[in-house]
C-alpha cells in the first residue's frame, strides 16, 4: 500500500493570492521566513525549499487551480524514488479551499514525519501570512 497524506483546509484569501503563495519565490520566502527559495515555474522546471533540503521539479501547472511537483528530501537514500505533491485550489467567495495530496513516500516513517510537517512548516504559516499580508 502506498504511503499517502491528504489534507484539506480553507484559507481566508482569494485563490490568486493562495496560488502566488505556492508559486512565487518572494511570497514563498516571506511566509517560510527563508531568503533562498528557488522556483522555475514551468513544466520540468525545478524548485528548492528549506535551503535546498527539499527539491523537485514541476510536473503539472494549471494556474490557478492545479499544481503538482516531485518532492525529494536531501537525506533520502538514492534508491528511494521521489514522492509527488498535488495541490488543488477552489475559490469559494473570498476564501480558497486547498486540498493537498502527497503520495509515494518511501516508508511509513517518512510519511508520518511529513504529515505533521505539512501543518507546522507549510499550511499554518502560509495561512497566517495570507491572512495578515496585503
Amino acid at each position: 500500500m502506498p504511503y499517502t497524506i491528504k489534507k484539506s483546509v480553507t484559507i481566508a484569501a482569494p485563490i490568486h493570492k493562495v496560488w502566488a503563495a505556492l508559486t512565487e519565490p518572494k511570497d514563498i520566502g516571506a511566509w517560510m521566513g527563508e531568503a533562498n527559495v528557488k522556483v522555475t515555474l514551468r513544466k520540468g522546471g525545478r524548485y528548492a525549499f528549506f535551503g535546498g533540503e527539499t527539491t523537485g521539479k514541476f510536473t503539472t501547472i494549471q494556474k490557478p487551480t492545479t499544481l503538482e511537483y516531485t518532492w525529494r528530501q536531501h537525506e533520502w537514500k538514492k534508491e528511494w524514488k521521489d514522492s509527488l505533491v498535488k495541490w488543488k485550489l477552489k475559490a469559494k467567495g473570498d476564501t480558497t479551499i486547498v486540498k493537498l495530496t502527497h503520495i509515494d513516500f518511501p516508508n511509513k516513517e517518512e510519511r508520518d514525519g511529513h504529515n505533521d510537517g505539512w501543518d507546522v512548516y507549510w499550511l499554518q504559516p502560509m495561512s497566517i501570512w495570507l491572512r495578515t499580508s496585503d
